[in-house]
C-alpha cells in the first residue's frame, strides 16, 4: 500500500475454499478481514472475485457485510440455473437454492451489487433449459453478467458427451443471452446517477480537446466492468478522487470532480 496500491483484489478458480488446504490458515472470511486490517489506514478497498455458489458461508456473507474496506460487490459464476445442465457440469445446485442464495444477499447487505457468468450451448442443453436460464436470469436483474458459449476441448470428458450442439444454434442462444445481460446492465449502471462516489483513476488520455480521467467506482471491477470518465479536473494515476455520478452510456459513466484525494470520503 505505501508503493500507491489502492486496491486489493482477490481471485482464485474457487476463491471461496481459500484456506481449506493450508492447516492453520482459517478461511477466506479470516483472510479478508486481515487484509482489510492492511489496506485500512491507506484508505484501500478489498475486492473479492469468483465466488461459488457453495462458498457463500455465514462466516463470509457477514464478513463483506460488516468489514467497510471490503466491497458490497459479489462476484458469483452460476454457469446454468438448470439443475440438469449443472450436473451435466459436475456442479451442484438447482434453480430454488440460486434464488435462494440471491434473495439472502440482497436481505443482508442491501445494494450490493452482483456479478455472474453464464455458459449456453453445453452438451444436451435443450431450448426449454435455455428458456429456463433466460427467465432466471431476468427475475434476478444481475448488474453484470458475462455470456460465453461452450467450446469443445480436446481430451475433456464433455468433448465426448453427446448431444453437441450445432455451432450456429450455440451463438443464438448466446446472442440471445447477451442481449438480455446489456439491457439489465445497462440499467443497472444508470442507477447510480446522482451518487457522490469515490474513483480510483487508472489512466489519464489528453486530446485536443483536453484531458479526460478514466477510473473505477466501488462497483465496477477494474478490467471487467464499465468505467468512470471525468472529462475535466486534475489528477494522476492511483489518486483517489470524490465525482458526481452525472450520465452514463452502455457501462460507462460520467463524473464530474467534486474533490480530489484527501479533501473529501465517504
Amino acid at each position: 500500500m505505501e508503493g500507491g496500491v489502492r486496491e486489493v483484489v482477490l481471485i482464485g478458480q474457487d476463491t471461496g475454499v481459500w484456506g481449506s488446504d493450508l492447516p492453520g490458515a482459517g478461511t477466506l472470511a479470516t483472510l479478508l478481514r486481515q487484509v482489510a486490517e492492511v489496506v485500512r489506514p491507506y484508505g484501500g478497498w478489498v475486492r473479492v472475485l469468483y465466488l461459488q455458489p457453495e462458498g457463500m458461508t455465514d462466516e463470509l456473507i457477514s464478513t463483506i457485510r460488516d468489514t467497510p474496506e471490503v466491497l458490497d460487490y459479489i462476484d458469483i459464476p452460476i454457469q446454468h440455473c438448470s439443475e440438469r445442465v449443472l450436473e451435466r457440469m459436475g456442479r451442484s445446485g438447482s434453480v430454488d437454492q440460486l434464488r435462494e442464495l440471491f434473495a439472502r444477499l440482497r436481505r443482508e447487505i442491501p445494494g450490493m451489487v452482483l456479478r455472474t457468468t453464464a455458459l449456453v450451448g453445453f452438451p444436451g442443453e435443450t431450448d426449454d433449459e435455455v428458456d429456463e436460464l433466460v427467465d432466471f436470469i431476468q427475475e434476478e436483474e444481475f448488474d453484470y453478467c458475462s455470456v460465453f458459449p461452450y467450446s469443445q476441448e480436446d481430451g475433456t470428458a464433455a468433448a465426448e458427451m453427446p448431444g453437441q450442439i450445432p455451432e450456429d444454434v450455440k451463438l443464438e442462444r448466446t446472442q440471445r443471452l447477451v442481449d438480455l445481460t446489456e439491457e439489465l446492465g445497462f440499467a443497472a449502471t444508470a442507477r447510480h446517477l446522482g451518487e457522490r462516489v469515490r474513483v480510483i483513476i487508472d489512466g489519464v488520455e489528453e486530446s485536443d480537446d483536453g484531458v479526460e480521467l478514466i477510473g473505477h467506482a466501488w462497483f465496477q471491477a477494474p478490467d471487467s466492468d464499465g468505467a468512470v470518465h471525468i472529462m475535466s479536473g486534475e489528477a494522476g494515476v492511483g489518486d483517489i478522487v470524490t465525482c458526481d455520478l452525472v450520465d452514463s452510456f452502455c457501462y460507462e459513466m460520467i463524473g464530474e470532480l467534486v474533490a480530489a484525494e484527501g479533501e473529501e470520503r465517504f
